[in-house]
């Protein structure tokens, strides 16, 4: 059977911060690195949200990415 090890996990948040000539949205990301395997997901969109809070642009969505090792 296979083993996964939970090496580690990044919090991504995509915010609208314009628009562009066509009236197409313009994208920037903050990425906040190290976060721990036990945090729920619950706990990362209320996380987030308070960070977003502090922003003068728009949360367009949160992105978790977890990395893990198979053997």
């Amino acid at each position: 059977m296979a083993k996964v090890n939970f090496i580690g996990a990044t919090l991504r948040l995509k915010y609208v911060t314009g628009q562009n000539a066509q009236n197409e949205p313009i994208f920037t990301f903050k990425t906040y690195r190290n976060l721990n395997s036990s945090h729920t997901a619950e706990d990362l969109v209320d996380v987030a949200k308070a960070i977003a809070s502090l922003s003068s642009h728009a949360l367009d969505s949160i992105v978790k990415q977890e990395t893990t090792d198979l053997s």
